[in-house]
């Protein structure tokens, strides 16, 4: 019996569900989700609202074991809008009955159609391809797994349901969560109810960079988050790749440069912050963290130049103000290099001006 088409729609052999489903077509209902679907025995259809959503069910399929290669497709996808067919496979036919896309397999003679009940007029339901949807209309929001888009001409809206976040969509809900609880050069990891909240997106993120491995921000903010809960070594591979991918960005510099100080990896530091600088030569901030990287590199001459630099552009930076005196303490009050973030940012009580003095004649 055939079967009707809708939409966008997920073609089946049974015999490919017998075999790679543990109890065959029979238990169908149970790995087909948020979908009108129907079998006649031959073949099995499963109709979505969003191609988004039957990339989705057909990308599931495959971890199934079920093939749609070119040459022998155990399943295809048919757009019922313009009866095309992804891949072209020789065992479907499409015809049109009562103004219902049907399916069939090649040799089935029964002309019994398996579908619901025409409980509305078929011309009712529009389809737009998704060229359309970026020519004719403007996206309005998404709501309830309900996108709204609006003609750019006549003003008329149209809805349409999807259940399968696209990758955008899914980096625009967890990156905020990983950015609004980062951990800032020379803290802890972080910890409670924060820690838990970015530990729920890494999962997702790692999934976003496996399907997007050419997306440098996807793999800073991934990045970002395991530095995040503490993971310091996975924080700088993931930094890197998105350094690799994006050489010219001063940002994921900064975020490397954060990483790599956490490790005590002073060289690396001030070679990122070398890079950052050279990009942005007047950014006060980049400047102020290569002075850090140079000063627990050993090299506190070099940090003062720096340093100076920066307070020449803007002399009222707070930041740069504590970090100037740490060096010159360093330079001058007899303070040891700091050999950490943490070490540095201790309290460090300046000996009196007479004990400077006996310090100075000691040299």
């Amino acid at each position: 019996m055939p079967v009707q088409v809708q939409c966008a729609s997920v073609v089946i052999r049974n015999d490919a569900l017998d075999r790679c489903i543990e109890g065959g077509s029979e238990r169908f209902s149970e790995i087909v989700p948020y979908s009108i679907w129907y079998s006649d025995g031959v073949l099995t259809q499963a109709s979505f609202m969003s191609w988004v959503d039957a990339e989705e069910f057909a990308k599931s399929l495959e971890l199934r074991g079920l093939s749609r290669a070119a040459d022998a497709p155990d399943f295809t996808m048919v757009h019922e809008k313009d009866q095309s067919v992804e891949p072209l496979c020789d065992w479907l036919i499409l015809f049109e009955f009562e103004k219902r896309l049907i399916a069939t397999m090649r040799g089935n003679e029964s002309r019994k159609v398996v579908a619901p009940a025409m409980d509305h007029d078929p011309d009712s339901i529009q389809h737009f391809s998704a060229e359309e949807l970026k020519r004719d209309f403007e996206f309005v929001e998404r709501k309830d797994n309900i996108d709204t888009y609006r003609n750019k001409e006549t003003g008329q809206f149209v809805y349409s349901a999807r259940h399968t976040e696209t990758d955008q969509e899914i980096y625009n809900r967890v990156s905020p969560v990983v950015w609004e609880n980062r951990r800032l050069p020379g803290d802890s990891p972080i910890g409670g109810d924060a820690r838990e909240k970015v530990t729920a997106v890494i999962s997702e993120l790692q999934t976003l960079v496996a399907r997007n491995p050419e997306a440098s921000n996807v793999a800073l903010t991934l990045g970002m988050a395991w530095f995040s809960v503490g993971n310091d070594q996975r924080a700088r591979a993931s930094m890197e790749r998105a350094h690799e991918l994006e050489p010219d960005s001063y940002g994921i510099l900064k975020e490397l440069g954060s990483a790599v100080l956490a490790q005590n990896d002073f060289e690396s530091a001030v070679k990122f912050g070398l890079k950052a600088v050279a990009i942005e030569p007047d950014n006060v901030e980049l400047l102020g963290n290569l002075a850090v990287s140079q000063l627990l590199s050993g090299d506190p001459a070099k940090a003062m130049q720096t340093i100076d630099h920066a307070m020449g552009i803007d002399p009222n930076d707070s930041v740069n103000t504590n970090v100037k005196r740490i060096i010159d303490d360093v330079l001058n009050n007899g303070r040891p290099v700091p050999t950490s973030l943490l070490d540095m940012m201790k309290p460090w009580k300046r000996p009196s001006a007479f004990r400077r003095l006996i310090q100075k004649f000691k040299k």
